[in-house]
């Protein structure tokens, strides 16, 4: 799935038949006969891609599948975050060297490639139209969550085992310089314009949080950064697909090592809706633990993992909250969806007093 000889398209028109008959047959998945006839693309997740643009592009042809996902680097703003973050070379090292190693569901990569120098990639990934996508705006239902948490403790304690260590070292650490320093730099405009928008009650704490939010994320990060775990780090709901109990779980690129209770906080704080979620973090925070345990993590015990917890639900705001510096360029579902998250993020830090660890 990495052939040198493909070469990285640098628009969707140039994703035709012939491009396409090389990539599937460069995977050992597909038969060496496969031939694809005709593609049509169509652009899909406008409203939730922010920093890719995605494709379906729909085959036909013989021994091909009936269509695939094409991903490609953003032409907006987003682009420039993305190469600083390292974003999109993180997501081909995932779909590389961990997606089929790691316990963890991925759909299947045809092909990942990216030009060290310019950051141009391409993905051509299995289509998962078939399947559910979950809706982050919506929120996940319990059921959902914990089977996502089991899929979480899987990537977690897989990457603990020392034989990884290598390919940990692929990706940059939860703790740095964008995180650290630029992200907060932003929040603070995007937080002004949360308080404009948003409909719920800021509670005294976190609004005094929020307003030193550049003097407590760096505390936040080196504390998450403690422990060298592979995290998703952008586990919210558009990001999974269901299949009734089956989970498929996509955009690995803000992947990084860190604590594994930083996915746990992001996932519980912003996926769930308040009304699911309040009263359940600490239980959720130990059944992960158990998910861990029994696969034999034992060295993360549950007051190191709660005070971890604490600082990521403060800390992961800050996603959703930068976003809404785009708001007069953004479609109403983004304005609608990083309110609700930053809304549910609020009332998690609240309810678990979470700003208490920064004192």
């Amino acid at each position: 799935m990495t052939s040198a000889a493909i070469p990285i398209p640098s628009a969707i028109a140039e994703v035709d038949a012939p491009w396409l008959t090389a990539v599937l047959r460069d995977d050992d998945t597909v038969p060496a006969t496969a031939l694809v006839a005709t593609a049509r693309a169509e652009q899909i997740a406008v409203d939730t891609g922010f920093s890719s643009i995605l494709y379906r592009v729909h085959l036909t042809g013989t021994d091909v599948p009936s269509s695939v996902v094409v991903k490609l680097p953003a032409t907006s703003q987003a682009r420039g975050a993305m190469d600083m973050l390292g974003g999109y070379a993180r997501e081909l090292a995932f779909y590389r060297h961990v997606a089929g190693r790691a316990p963890i569901s991925a759909p299947h990569a045809y092909l990942a490639r990216i030009d060290a120098d310019s950051n141009d990639f391409v993905l051509v990934l299995e289509d998962l139209a078939r399947w559910d996508n979950a809706d982050q705006l919506a929120g996940l239902s319990l059921r959902r969550t914990r089977r996502c948490l089991a899929e979480l403790a899987g990537l977690h304690a897989w990457s603990t085992d020392p034989a990884n260590t290598e390919v940990l070292e692929l990706f940059p650490s939860i703790d740095t310089p964008m995180t650290r320093e630029i992200l907060p730099s932003a929040f603070s405009a995007g937080w002004q314009i949360y308080r404009d928008k948003t409909r719920q009650p800021i509670p005294v704490a976190v609004a005094e949080f929020a307003e030193r939010f550049p003097e407590h994320a760096p505390l936040a990060l080196r504390t998450l950064a403690e422990r060298t775990m592979l995290v998703h780090g952008d586990i919210r709901a558009d990001n999974m697909f269901f299949d009734g109990d089956d989970l498929e779980i996509i955009d690995f690129q803000l992947t990084a090592r860190g604590a594994g209770a930083a996915d746990i906080a992001y996932l519980i704080s912003q996926g769930l809706p308040t009304a699911q979620r309040t009263g359940r973090d600490e239980e959720l925070l130990r059944e992960y633990l158990d998910l861990l345990a029994a696969r034999g993590v034992h060295d993360y015990p549950f007051e190191r993992a709660w005070r971890d917890y604490r600082f990521a639900a403060a800390y992961m705001i800050v996603l959703p909250v930068v976003i809404l510096i785009g708001w007069d360029s953004l479609p109403q579902r983004s304005r609608d969806l990083c309110v609700t998250l930053a809304d549910r993020a609020v009332a998690t830090i609240d309810e678990i007093h979470a700003t208490e660890v920064f004192s």
